[in-house]
């Protein structure tokens, strides 16, 4: 979590908010109460934070939830089950402090993760991000939930036997490249093979374990980079998405114009043209239509020109 120390955070976020100090000095009324927020200072709302402040609470907030994703290790460390229901429900209250702390707060003293209510100018630009993340939060607390301490306590033990059968059978397997005897080499083998066949047994029950899998799915680091990001878009007045990229003019896939719906709904596929077309491009694309349109008149035609001759041959016969 060094990425989002409170300093990474506190400069990435200056950084990028010197088009809003701008347009505060240049006397736009939306970010008069900012005062000197985005620069050292603090706020004009009331709670009077300011922003090295909210960034370590921003800081904190982010590695405590991070730490959610080591909940199976966490709650394998137990000797009964009063150890168990304990880390059980130390989790619990982590997670549910992360989805309060993610939910879009607009008073007058805090929005997200207890920070400065400034942040309530930003809630249209990132609440699916907040959303999104505070999904992820909620499935995770429910597999917690669903954790029963005999199904945990199985799966203490089959690790722990997965690491006596992976030292044994390295153990044996040294032991027979170094033994010179053939017979006692052979015995070794088959000690390591048995090992092996124990640890798949082992291995296909552990996998009939949901608790196994316990917070595999959880990728707090990505919500977290989609947060910081759109925040900075915000800050630097990037708040529209960006247009779609283009394909290269010279692919044979369709480029669409008018890619952000300004076409008024058409949805006719539009080409583009390459500067690469030899001169007797549009003649031919003109001409091809041309026959395909009327080949049913011309294939008339032709055929009534040759009855005519046919007849004119016989009479002159």
């Amino acid at each position: 979590m060094t990425r989002y120390s409170k300093q990474f955070i506190e400069e990435e976020f200056k950084r990028k908010a010197t088009s809003r100090m701008r347009q505060k000095k240049a006397g736009d009324s939306k970010y008069t109460g900012d005062a000197g927020y985005w620069d050292g200072g603090r706020c004009d709302y009331g709670g009077a934070h300011n922003l090295s402040e909210d960034c370590e609470a921003l800081a904190n907030f982010f590695a405590n939830i991070a730490e959610l994703r080591y909940c199976r290790k966490e709650l394998l460390t137990f000797n009964n089950q009063e150890e168990f229901e304990k880390s059980k429900q130390s989790l619990l209250s982590k997670a549910t402090d992360a989805i309060n702390g993610l939910n879009m707060r607009t008073s007058d003293s805090t929005s997200i993760a207890g920070v400065c209510c400034i942040w309530s100018d930003f809630a249209d630009h990132f609440s699916k991000v907040i959303n999104d993340f505070r999904s992820e939060v909620e499935r995770l607390k429910t597999d917690i939930e669903r954790v029963v301490y005999n199904e945990m306590k199985e799966l203490q033990k089959l690790l722990s036997d997965e690491r006596k059968l992976k030292n044994e059978i390295e153990e044996n397997e040294r032991k027979a490249r170094n033994e010179p005897d053939e017979n006692k080499k052979n015995q070794f083998i088959f000690l390591a093979g048995q090992a092996k066949d124990k640890w798949k047994k082992l291995l296909e029950r552990k996998k009939q374990l949901k608790t196994a899998r316990l917070g595999d799915n959880f990728n707090p680091d990505s919500h977290i980079e989609d947060f910081l990001k759109a925040v900075e878009n915000k800050l630097s007045g990037k708040n529209r998405p960006q247009r779609p990229t283009r394909n290269n003019p010279n692919q044979s896939s369709t480029n669409f114009d008018n890619a952000d719906g300004s076409n008024g709904g058409n949805s006719s596929t539009s080409y583009s043209s390459s500067s690469n077309h030899s001169p007797n491009s549009n003649h031919n694309s003109e001409q091809k239509p041309f026959l395909e349109k009327y080949w049913k008149e011309l294939l008339l035609g032709g055929t009534f020109l040759l009855g005519a001759y046919y007849i004119l041959n016989q009479k002159e016969e």
